[in-house]
């Protein structure tokens, strides 16, 4: 699954860039507009190992013609529960990760939008840098027996970046994680619907990314609301 993402989002990026640049004023029913529109999101992230995420967003968006534009976007995901007792009694992932990144993309508009109110629809995708910081869950269970606390930190059964015991009822829990903090890069395709009333537009979204050092891909489903400068 990766290889074939990675392969298809190379190949659609591309066409992209013979399509979107040069010949792009000469598009029948493509006009020049020479517009900008900034644009908020909010979507709810699936990221691997860790609990549904909340993702925000900023983007600028430089229309260049009715069909075709340019867009800088700024995200952030994040999926933050330390309860080591939530973690331990439910099937609730404890997760600390938090994602920003950067995304320069090509923005697809097929249809020029007519009258006051019109359906909008967009296809974007450009390359993603992210910084990742976090922890991962590495071992989470009881203490059992009587080892005390340096015991256990020096236990090189029980090494990891980060150690936390919980002590607040009987029977105390250990967790273990090791740092996530690392540069990720890759792919964003986001697809996107909605309405345009005069200069404001609210559309449903979904988004794909693909990057490196995390496996599978990153989805994201939400709402924007962007405005017209």
């Amino acid at each position: 699954m990766p290889g074939t993402f990675h392969e298809w989002v190379c190949s659609l990026f591309l066409l992209f860039l013979v399509v979107g640049t040069g010949p792009v004023l000469a598009q029948p029913g493509s006009s020049p507009v020479d517009s900008w529109a900034v644009e908020t999101s909010v979507q709810a992230v699936a990221m691997e190992g860790i609990p549904i995420a909340t993702g925000t967003g900023l983007s600028a968006t430089w229309q260049r013609t009715s069909n075709w534009g340019l867009r800088i976007g700024l995200r952030r995901d994040a999926a933050v529960q330390r309860d080591l007792r939530e973690a331990y009694r439910t099937s609730v992932e404890w997760a600390d990760q938090r994602r920003i990144s950067v995304t320069p993309a090509i923005v697809w508009h097929p249809t020029d939008p007519e009258g006051s109110i019109s359906q909008s629809f967009q296809l974007s995708l450009g390359p993603t840098l992210q910084w990742q910081h976090g922890e991962k869950v590495r071992q989470i269970g009881g203490v059992y027996g009587e080892l005390t606390i340096n015991e256990l930190l020096n236990n090189p059964g029980f090494d990891a970046d980060n150690t936390y015991l919980d002590q607040t009822r009987t029977g105390p829990l250990l967790l273990l994680t090791n740092d996530t903090d690392r540069t990720n890069v890759g792919a964003t395709l986001g697809i996107q619907y909605g309405l345009t009333y005069k200069s404001v537009t609210v559309r449903a979204a979904l988004m794909g990314r693909k990057v490196t050092n995390i496996d599978g891909v990153t989805f994201g489903l939400g709402g924007t609301v962007g405005v017209s400068l």
